[in-house]
């Protein structure tokens, strides 16, 4: 009789065998809970995740999907919380999903929701739960994640973006697809801000010091151009440094730079008003 090899070699051969004989890659038959792979807990570190589907042959199909692109994670599928909790030891998942078929929740699933969520969150060490769903309404999505549940992936996923997802979701972050977000995103309407006219934010007087301060005249000339006292100037100055928010005058000919642009050149030297 041929030596089956190492020890590593031996648990390999004893999975490809559990796989043969199931017919499905990595699914345990039987009436127990369908695991993804069996492996030697002392050589590996276990990851697991644990799907919680009433449809038993949906619930093993999505854990061979996920199986299939992570080899890394042990997938157990239970039609409900109870079976979980009755066959395995309850700190052992990283993640717990439940999976909803109906697109719109009824009150009924709602309140189911909310019962499993209390069984598992009641725990000590619970761990967290994302829940695949058919439904993409924005609404259900965010009575979902206020109920507690830390993913929302649809079934129009990919398997490649559930897996991610349930690895932000293990890593404590928060899931929800971007597509569902974007009818939210698009009913809000920004407006544009309005700027309004020099004539409109700025008194006659304002605006001749504005142009001044644009050439970075100082103040006393200023107030011998436009004819004021130079204690005039610095309190138009101020006024006009609140209104635009600036910090200093050259803040100020910056902002003021838009204000005087449809201007001619002609018009550059500063002419005080009539008195």
């Amino acid at each position: 009789m041929a030596s089956l090899g190492t020890r590593d070699e031996r648990v390999i051969v004893e999975r490809d065998t559990l796989q043969s004989r199931n017919g499905f890659p990595g699914v345990q038959g039987g009436d127990g809970p369908a695991v993804i792979e069996q492996r030697d807990p002392i050589l590996i570190r276990t990851n697991r995740i644990v799907i919680i589907d009433r449809r038993q042959l949906v619930g093993r199909c999505l854990a061979a999907s996920l199986r299939e692109a992570d080899k890394d994670t042990v997938f157990e599928v239970f039609p409900d919380i109870e079976s979980w909790k009755r066959q395995t030891p309850f700190a052992a998942a990283n993640v717990v999903v439940l999976c909803r078929p109906d697109g719109n929740l009824s009150e009924t699933e709602w309140a189911e929701i909310t019962r499993e969520l209390a069984l598992l969150q009641g725990e000590v060490d619970a761990p967290p739960v994302a829940v695949i769903s058919d439904g993409e309404n924005l609404d259900q999505i965010v009575r979902t994640i206020k109920l507690g549940v830390k993913g929302y992936i649809p079934t129009t996923t990919s398997v490649d973006i559930a897996l991610q997802a349930l690895q932000l979701v293990q890593a404590g972050g928060v899931y929800i697809p971007a597509e569902c977000l974007f009818p939210l995103l698009a009913s809000i309407k920004v407006e544009e801000p309005v700027e309004a006219g020099e004539d409109e934010i700025f008194s006659p007087r304002q605006l001749c010091v504005a142009r001044a301060l644009r050439k970075g005249t100082p103040n006393k000339i200023i107030a011998y151009e436009l004819n004021m006292c130079e204690s005039t100037v610095k309190v138009h100055v101020r006024n006009i440094m609140k209104k635009l928010k600036a910090k200093n005058r050259t803040e100020v000919a910056y902002l003021t730079n838009k204000y005087f642009l449809r201007e001619d050149s002609s018009l550059a030297s500063v002419k005080a008003p009539a008195a």
